[in-house]
């Protein structure tokens, strides 16, 4: 174990931005700009709490699609600290009164195309190809870069600040951000690009070093990718220039608030490999919590209480 711990926690891959990598993003930028917003924010009467009052949130994200998520708001707190929290590929963010905080709002992102809230789902990380269930998104426009369905749940991400803030609902001046697998590479490409972001938590960080991760994670997504490429090896490079565009790594120079991550040494979905990787690129305050016997849910409900609390810590002094 100390020799793979050393292994992994050494591991330090040159970045691989291509030459316009910034130039692509900052076009990616004045075309979101011109997309109105149209937040719609309604009560969700069906579902309160005895804690929060909830809201179901509706904006348009990249392309104009309807992105959705629910925001909890404290009950007689005015104007609280806000928190996003985004969920990892094909696996929903199970929001629990008992785990969140009630003097922070929380607003839970939901993936473009994933359409469940609270509900209990299978880690389909089988194998078998006939049972593995796939949405297959990860391959939605993977030969178009502009287009493609990473760089749209990223630019929606950014949005979901815009919605908090256009909401009226919470106070906006410093937003703590949490998220696992690709919801967590995409908190990282958020704190990179808004200076709302205050707080970064990743917990099992998937997208990151991807060259490695391609052909080492069992995620869903990069089994879509892998996939994908096995079936038009002709684009196998196109696929991989495109695909650097939105690997977390190359995001990491950017950050400067303190963040937290979380990582299980037996995680197969996100590598801890990869996982040292990104976080070793970082050159801000930062602490990895260490699972050494966890998979993918590495330090489970512990690690995201102490994420609410590590976050609340900093965006409430902020």
């Amino acid at each position: 174990m100390i020799n793979d711990f050393d292994r992994f926690f050494l591991n330090l891959p040159p970045m691989d931005k291509e030459k316009d990598f910034d130039l692509f993003w900052d076009r990616s930028f004045e075309e979101l700009k011109k997309i109105p917003m149209d937040p719609v924010i309604d009560k969700k009467e069906e579902q309160q709490s005895n804690k929060f009052e909830i809201y179901h949130a509706v904006f348009n994200g990249a392309g104009k699609y309807k992105v959705k998520g629910d925001l909890y708001l404290p009950q007689n707190l005015k104007k609280p600290k806000a928190v996003i929290l985004i969920h990892d590929y094909n696996q929903p963010f199970e929001s629990n009164d008992d785990l969140i905080d009630q003097e922070l709002a929380f607003f839970f992102l939901q993936l473009r195309g994933h359409n469940f809230f609270n509900k209990k789902q299978d880690n389909n990380t089988s194998n078998d190809k006939d049972v593995r269930k796939l949405p297959g998104f990860l391959t939605d426009n993977i030969l178009n870069s502009n287009n493609y369905y990473v760089k749209n749940i990223y630019l929606d991400v950014i949005r979901s600040i815009d919605c908090l803030r256009l909401s009226g609902k919470v106070n906006c001046s410093g937003i703590g951000i949490i998220g696992k697998g690709l919801g967590a590479a995409a908190a990282v490409f958020a704190a990179a690009y808004s200076d709302r972001i205050k707080s970064v938590v990743l917990n099992a960080p998937s997208f990151c070093y991807l060259e490695l991760s391609q052909n080492i994670s069992r995620s869903d997504a990069t089994y879509e990718i892998n996939s994908f490429i096995s079936n038009n090896q002709s684009k196998k490079k196109a696929i991989k220039k495109n695909l650097s565009y939105f690997d977390a790594i190359n995001f990491s120079d950017r950050i400067n608030i303190p963040i937290l991550a979380a990582v299980g040494l037996k995680d197969a979905i996100s590598p801890p490999e990869c996982v040292f990787a990104l976080f070793n690129h970082f050159r801000c305050e930062k602490t990895m919590e260490v699972y050494p016997e966890d998979d993918h849910n590495a330090g489970g409900d512990v690690q995201l209480k102490k994420s609410i609390r590590w976050t609340k810590e900093i965006i409430i002094q902020g």
